[in-house]
């Protein structure tokens, strides 16, 4: 089989071509060696790096956008903070409520038995001239309580008489001789009985200062 020949202007042509053709890869071996392996490797660019090009600028918060959120988180914060304290103080008065029934039932039980109630000389403190759960009018009056219904001077001891009621760890101040009764907010059970009535029994509900409002008190006798 024979090779046709080319006429002088398609040789022309056929030369232009492969000339070209040597010329691009030519240029693109430059490339390739000018431009940093680690940059775009494995890759051949088409054009060289400007290092003159503008870059795209950086998302970032500005200030007002950060006292923003800031200010959002504390408003967060003081809400959960005041929900969690409403929750906390509802949990107390309930638990101070229960506990305020059952002794006055325990009292119940211990009338039955001994046709007299745990009885004190003590008065009843008048918040209006300063009172505090910590007083001795408590403390006296909370020991004659625990040592009758729980029928020892120390929970930790075994009974010396029949016990009538049975507190938590939790409800017990373990630190006098004989120990007494505390409320959920760590203060002492008010006590009142001259033997024959029934007993007041009370929480202050946290309050410790003179001219507190009794009206949240937590007591055992309706409320007017």
């Amino acid at each position: 089989m024979t090779t046709p020949t080319l006429s002088s202007f398609h040789q022309k042509i056929f030369t232009h071509a492969k000339s070209a053709k040597r010329n691009r890869f030519s240029a693109l071996s430059f490339l390739k060696f000018r431009i940093p392996h680690f940059a775009f490797p494995n890759k051949i660019l088409p054009f060289p790096l400007n290092s003159l090009t503008p870059r795209r600028p950086t998302a970032a918060f500005t200030l007002i956008e950060l006292l923003a959120v800031i200010t959002i988180i504390g408003i967060l914060a003081g809400l959960t903070l005041g929900a969690a304290g409403a929750v906390r103080r509802h949990g107390a008065t309930s638990t101070a409520k229960a506990e305020v029934a059952a002794l006055q039932a325990a009292c119940d039980r211990y009338y039955a038995d001994n046709n007299s109630y745990p009885t004190t000389t003590n008065s009843m403190p008048d918040p209006s001239s300063g009172y505090s759960p910590s007083a001795s009018t408590y403390t006296n009056a909370g020991q004659v309580l625990f040592f009758n219904l729980v029928g020892s001077a120390k929970l930790s001891v075994a009974p010396t008489s029949k016990r009538y009621f049975e507190p938590k760890p939790a409800m017990v101040n373990t630190t006098p001789s004989t120990n007494i009764l505390i409320d959920p907010w760590g203060y002492i059970y008010g006590y009142n009985s001259d033997g024959t009535n029934a007993p007041l029994i009370w929480s202050t509900a946290g309050q410790t200062t003179g001219g507190a409002n009794t009206n949240k008190w937590i007591t055992s006798w309706p409320k007017m």
